[in-house]
């Protein structure tokens, strides 16, 4: 379950997104589920030497979830910018250490347009990819992007393993949301989803840090919820994001 929000949830920042590419951070998540501690997310952005950008995520159970959940999942990405569009690599998702592992990688060739995928049993090629298609995690980046250019359809092509999905993310509005680092103002989103379909995303990014993810809430088919929310950030100057008291 936490291995869901994983891959739901990303993080990313920038001081200036448009003129510069998003700078280098850490960001810290704490998990639980149904209103228990469950364990932790942190994610990194790392600029390589080659100029291209990798986006790290690691998800692991923390305290009594660990005993009975031990699994340790590794994602990342790797990309670049070109003409203010994002242009996935790869993406690679490893989940280890508990009783099945997982295994699978993502090689985007856009020269020929196709997608080179391997899960360790049986490798295949989708062709025909349309351009702008992401991975899991950098559809999360066009998220941060579009609200920056205060776009409000927010539409992606995700490869997710083996197939391409539609995403579509609808903006609710603004709310206050409360993080251990503080309360701080931010745009609620929520994925839209067949109304067959129970599970239910939604994420709330603030916008004094560059529409930061500050929150997510994800509602399994069987009425689970499980919560991530922001406890640590690096790399962004977050002295003025929150509210203070005087403004309460």
């Amino acid at each position: 379950m936490i291995t869901r929000l994983g891959l739901l949830l990303l993080t990313l920042l920038s001081s200036s997104l448009f003129a510069q590419d998003i700078p280098d951070f850490s960001a810290n998540y704490s998990v639980s589920i149904k209103g228990i501690q469950a364990g932790e997310m942190k994610s990194q952005l790392i600029s390589l030497d080659n100029g291209t950008r990798e986006f790290k995520s690691v998800t692991q159970a923390k305290g009594v979830f660990a005993l009975f959940k031990p699994d340790l999942v590794e994602e990342s990405s790797l990309w670049q910018l070109e003409n203010n569009q994002i242009i996935p690599i790869s993406y690679l998702y490893q989940r280890t250490g508990g009783k099945k592992d997982k295994y699978l990688s993502l090689d985007f060739n856009w020269q020929e347009n196709t997608l080179d995928i391997d899960d360790k049993k049986q490798p295949w090629t989708l062709k025909n990819i349309a351009k702008g298609t992401l991975d899991k995690q950098l559809y999360q980046i066009a998220i941060m992007r579009d609200l920056a250019q205060h776009k409000t359809e927010l539409n992606y092509q995700v490869a997710t393993g083996g197939k391409l999905k539609h995403y579509q993310i609808d903006i609710l509005g603004e709310e206050v949301i409360n993080t251990p680092l503080g309360e701080i103002k931010a745009i609620k989103l929520k994925r839209r989803r067949d109304k067959s379909k129970s599970r239910q995303t939604t994420l709330w990014c603030a916008p004094s840090l560059n529409y930061l993810p500050v929150r997510l809430e994800h509602i399994e088919k069987d009425g689970s919820l499980f919560v991530a929310t922001l406890r640590r950030l690096k790399g962004v100057d977050s002295t003025h994001a929150f509210i203070s008291d005087k403004e309460k």
